[in-house]
């Protein structure tokens, strides 16, 4: 594979990436997802057609067409001119086995842009067959504490996606994610790890680097190749997972904490991909509450049983996909949750409720531009200290916000 960057990939690479910024520098930093989001905008409405064109721009002539201040101007400038140690850092990277791909570049997954659009990460870093994102996947996610029964439940998953042809893929943790991926790789399967952790760390286990070499195994992630692991990112790639999948099994969950149970909830929320939730004796607590939230139950009997055929699941999702889209329609999940109302009378009586989170929250994103105390969201939303509560720790959850010893208070997250 030709693993040539464009000018375009090049220009996205400096003004969204890390890579090629000195560890000196603490004041400006890359574009996040949501800035980036804003610059292809302002590009469209100043007809610059491509990123590559921001190269040929001169300083006053990008300030001018892009409508930038003076301190933004400086930022884009400075990201744009560090190309020479970009494309040295860039070379060293493929060295390793490291490669880069963009949202400008056809090897880009397109499964990613289908059902994230925007929320898409610009740049990826991986190690291995990237073409392994074009093959039709299972999620398979859960806690690093696994029982007894949920470990066998995962392997015998994992061992029956890849007779069934299905890449397998995961987060590469300890616990299901790394059992799951493991024993993929002893079947003779494909894996997708996306990687919360240093990419450039991981490849220098014989064990990974033999997969790879096989074309057994894809190390993916969204974060510079030598970054840390840290709790951001690992609730950051719970996304990724899911919109690669065509489904996602989840084992085992703790309740209301943990990547599992984030990652999950969100992708309900969201209604990416079809979810299915082990069911079994003696389940985790956050195993039940998905189930009730509108997952599919996955018995183990049907796991276990000689006829159970995972491309069957696969099947299932097909029917619930519009012809000639990738987004999955909520029939299943909304045919699944009728049934529970309608065997449930308390429910009948019940109005129709509307999630009024997503309405308050661009008024929100722009009060804690900088930090402000309960209190003071409260004095300016003419809000009680209860409800304000729901939607601050809410916004923390979903990773929005963050909180703040000094000064005291919320904010909104800047990564």
């Amino acid at each position: 594979m030709n693993h040539m960057l464009s000018q375009d990939s090049l220009a996205i690479v400096l003004l969204c990436t890390p890579v090629g910024l000195s560890k000196d520098n603490t004041e400006i930093r890359p574009l996040t997802i949501k800035q980036w989001n804003q610059f292809l905008r302002r590009m469209f409405n100043a007809e610059i057609k491509n990123p590559a064109a921001l190269f040929e721009l001169a300083k006053d002539d990008l300030k001018m067409r892009l409508s930038l201040s003076d301190e933004e101007s400086q930022r884009i400038q400075f990201l744009l001119s560090r190309a020479g140690q970009a494309v040295v850092e860039l070379e060293n990277l493929n060295n390793m086995g490291i490669f880069v791909t963009t949202r400008a570049e056809k090897s880009y997954p397109q499964r990613l842009k289908s059902i994230l659009k925007k929320d898409s990460p610009p740049v990826l870093f991986y190690s291995g067959d990237i073409e392994l994102t074009q093959m039709e996947g299972i999620g398979i996610v859960g806690s690093r504490n696994i029982d007894p029964k949920g470990l066998e439940f995962t392997k015998e998953l994992g061992a029956k996606s890849v007779k069934q042809g299905l890449t397998v893929i995961s987060g590469g943790a300890k616990g299901v994610d790394e059992v799951a991926q493991n024993e993929a790789i002893r079947q003779g399967g494909k894996v997708i790890s996306i990687l919360a952790e240093s990419l450039a760390q991981k490849i220098k286990h014989k064990e990974v680097r033999e997969a790879i070499i096989e074309q057994k195994l894809l190390l993916l992630s969204p974060f510079h190749p030598r970054a840390p692991f840290t709790v951001y990112n690992a609730m950051q790639r719970n996304k990724y997972i899911y919109a690669l999948s065509h489904i996602a099994v989840v084992v085992s969950s703790d309740y209301n904490k943990g990547g599992t149970w984030a990652g999950a909830t969100e992708n309900l929320r969201n209604k990416w991909v079809p979810l299915f939730v082990r069911r079994d004796d003696n389940i985790p607590e956050g195993n039940e509450k998905l189930l009730k939230m509108g997952a599919t139950p996955l018995l183990s009997k049907d796991l276990f049983a000689e006829s159970f055929n995972t491309s069957r699941l696969v099947s299932l999702v097909d029917q619930y996909y519009e012809q000639g889209s990738l987004f999955p329609a909520s029939n299943l999940l909304e045919r699944e949750m009728d049934y529970q109302v309608s065997n449930d009378p308390s429910e009948t009586d019940k109005e129709e409720r509307t999630d009024l989170f997503p309405i308050i929250w661009p008024y929100l994103e722009n009060a804690l531009q900088k930090a402000r105390t309960k209190e003071e969201l409260c004095e300016m939303f003419n809000l009680n200290k209860n409800q304000m509560k729901v939607w601050l720790d809410r916004a923390v959850e979903e990773q929005k916000i963050k909180k703040v010893l000094k000064p005291t208070g919320y904010i909104v997250q800047d990564f």
